[in-house]
């Protein structure tokens, strides 16, 4: 099941590129018509991958999951039908998500069980691991509704530099935290990664349009606006995976004094 959850991902994401791809060429006469048939195509087939995940999760005893990546496949596909084209390209963000929840969830590693450590220092990461994500996907929706027309810039730059210093503090305060830890180390490199990578896309991709020629498609903006939007869905679930296991591996310092209380009368 960790291998079906890692493909159905994998989909997931590439209908996320053909998104990107379909939104970048609208200007373009007659391209957006034959864009728009591969990514259905593709979108229709991450569905039924992700419709399948969800029933084995549910089967395997993951309800929640498996209920939650339902629920937001089936409003993904609903919207897909109707100009809701924000709340579209901002559900297939959240799917990707899930489904990259899903795999992390049935991996081998997952079964070998928490490596339980105590919350240092302030602000607390088990409070930061609830708002990272949050506020990264509140920025990918300021990015969504700037490629639709829907927002400024500058409303997306100003997200960028916020979420961007909000995963800086997250991510190195894991890292010196708990620098060997097996599950808080990697999840959080990955999170680090992805954003640096996203920040000098976005950079590039606001460069290409600049340097573009007026009411001109150029290919150097579709592939940065499409590896923009890629890495952005990325970013989102490489935070929601570190916050799961923030929230799994990290317990509060009262939990600390209880067990040492529970150890010193036993």
């Amino acid at each position: 099941m960790h291998r079906y959850a890692v493909v159905a991902a994998a989909f997931t994401l590439l209908a996320i590129f053909s998104g990107a791809w379909v939104t970048s060429i609208r200007a373009v006469p007659g391209a957006p018509l034959a864009m728009e048939r591969i990514h259905l195509a593709i979108a229709a087939f991450a569905a039924a991958l992700v419709a399948g995940l969800s029933l084995c999760l549910v089967l395997s005893r993951l309800r929640l999951l498996g209920w939650g990546l339902l629920a937001v496949c089936l409003a993904e596909g609903a919207l897909g039908q109707t100009p809701a084209a924000i709340a579209h390209a901002g559900l297939a963000q959240i799917l990707f998500a899930l489904a990259v929840a899903a795999a992390m969830r049935t991996s081998k590693r997952w079964e070998a069980g928490p490596d339980l450590v105590f919350d240092q220092g302030w602000p607390s990461l088990r409070s930061m691991a609830v708002a990272a994500p949050v506020v990264v996907l509140t920025q990918v929706m300021l990015g969504v509704a700037f490629r639709h027309k829907a927002a400024g810039l500058t409303w997306h730059i100003v997200g960028a530099m916020v979420t961007a210093l909000m995963i800086l503090i997250l991510g190195m305060g894991v890292m010196q935290a708990y620098p060997k830890h097996r599950a808080l180390r990697p999840a959080a490199i990955a999170l680090l990664c992805a954003a640096l990578v996203q920040v000098l896309l976005g950079i590039a991709t606001i460069t290409a349009e600049m340097l573009a020629p007026d009411n001109a498609v150029q290919a150097s903006v579709i592939l940065s606006t499409m590896a923009h939007v890629g890495v952005g869905a990325v970013t989102l679930a490489s935070s929601l995976a570190l916050a799961i296991q923030i929230r799994r591996n990290v317990q509060r310092p009262v939990e600390e004094e209880e067990e040492a209380q529970r150890a010193a009368g036993a």
